[in-house]
């Protein structure tokens, strides 16, 4: 595959417990742009919805076609039950996903256990 006249960027896609925050950077590390779904006007549990996270996804990948990106690599951190969703946002609008990287962190054995008081 040539690469001469294309455009890759990288997508951070961050999720929390009540939030999904998006970042484009450039191999770099400098970001381009960010977006959450919290910024879509929308409160509580709302935000964690498919529907919220769709309309953030096609808000990057409008401005992603606006900027000439033909390629993207996804680099995904935490846990949630729509990154399906995001991977089949993007193809959609027409982006083509390199690479797909989860990049969330385990614990190998957690914190220590307190130990229990002996009388």
């Amino acid at each position: 595959m040539q690469f001469q006249n294309k455009k890759i960027g990288v997508v951070f896609v961050l999720f929390t417990a009540n939030n999904t925050f998006y970042s484009l950077t450039n191999f770099k590390g400098e970001v381009l742009f960010s977006i959450s779904a919290g910024s879509q006007r929308t409160k509580n549990l709302k935000k964690i919805v498919s529907s919220t996270i769709y309309i953030t996804v096609l808000k990057l990948a409008k401005y992603l076609q606006v900027k000439k990106f033909t390629h993207i690599h996804v680099k995904m951190k935490g846990l949630s039950k729509t990154k399906k969703l995001i991977i089949k946002a993007f193809y959609y609008v027409g982006l083509e996903v390199l690479t797909l990287q989860d990049i969330t962190s385990f614990p190998h054995n957690g914190c220590r256990k307190k130990g229990v008081r002996r009388i």
